[in-house]
């Protein structure tokens, strides 16, 4: 097994819903819904219900739900790939509040290793 070269490790959090909202234009925004393949605190990969619409050049809003507590987390993001199994990785764009996103993953890990 090869060892993990990022920065921020990523986990698995088991049952973590997402819901991607597509600010193409504030008329027009495209909504998708997946959940989480794994996350860190950098980015999040996540296996899509729905294909992806073709036009992905556009900034991206992320919603992630815990599934026993339903706790939100949102956080803007970037596209960095797609493939044709409908999995999106997703780099967060803005910086969120430190304490927020640490009290999120720690959820995470915890689902992780359920």
């Amino acid at each position: 097994m090869e060892a993990e070269r990022r920065q921020s490790p990523r986990f698995n959090p088991h049952g973590l819903k997402a819901n991607i909202i597509m600010l193409e234009s504030l008329q027009n925004p495209a909504n998708l819904e997946g959940e989480v393949v794994d996350i860190s605190h950098t980015g999040v990969k996540i296996k899509l219900r729905t294909p992806m619409p073709a036009s992905i050049d556009r900034k991206i809003r992320i919603e992630l739900f815990l599934p026993e507590s339903g706790i939100p987390f949102s956080i803007s993001g970037i596209l960095k790939h797609h493939n044709s199994s409908g999995e999106l990785g997703l780099h967060y764009m803005d910086c969120p509040v430190v304490e927020a996103l640490d009290s999120f993953m720690f959820e995470c890990i915890k689902l992780s290793k359920a």
